[in-house]
């Protein structure tokens, strides 16, 4: 019991469509003696950001800076166990005491 399902006459059109305007866009810009390819390019949608420019080589990244924000991020984490640590502990006192508080009642 499968249903056959229709396409309508819009959804044909919308299809045909798809197709038929950049092929006449296409054909309309050779009769007209220009290179359509080139035509899209100049478009602002097409148009390359100034960020998009930059290359890995052109970024100087100084090696010792490197190391040194590495060396930086490492002793930030260590710092942070360290803190997890400590607050771990403190967690632990705490649920002690109120175990401790609820058993006196």
């Amino acid at each position: 019991m499968s249903k056959n399902y229709k396409i309508t006459g819009f959804a044909k059109f919308l299809i045909f469509m798809l197709f038929a305007t950049p092929l006449s866009f296409i054909g309309a810009s050779y009769y007209n003696g220009q290179d359509p390819f080139e035509t899209i390019k100049t478009w602002e949608i097409f148009k390359k950001k100034e960020t998009d420019n930059i290359k890995s080589e052109s970024i100087n990244i100084d090696e010792k800076s490197v190391v040194k924000e590495l060396k930086l991020k490492e002793l930030e984490i260590k710092q942070l166990n360290e803190k997890i640590i400590i607050l771990e502990d403190l967690l632990e006192a705490q649920k002690k005491e109120i175990a401790e508080l609820k058993a006196k009642k």
